[in-house]
């Protein structure tokens, strides 16, 4: 299911896909999970840290 799950997400963005990929297999790799055996509850877990963190630079920066 993983790399199947990993692309589907990535063309899901609509967004150009090879600096998409770069950066979704960057954070997979900060968290130790792999395009290859990805499941959807590692990616609801990433995913979930990935935007708590945007969320705060947004805060961040809005409140600078």
């Amino acid at each position: 299911m993983g790399e199947t799950l990993a692309k589907t997400v990535i063309a899901a963005t609509g967004l150009p896909q090879d600096p998409v990929e770069r950066e979704f297999n960057a954070l997979l790799e900060k968290y130790g999970k792999s395009p290859e055996t990805l499941t959807i509850d590692e990616l609801r877990e990433v995913m979930a840290e990935y935007l708590q963190i945007v969320f705060l630079e947004m805060q961040t920066e809005k409140s600078a």
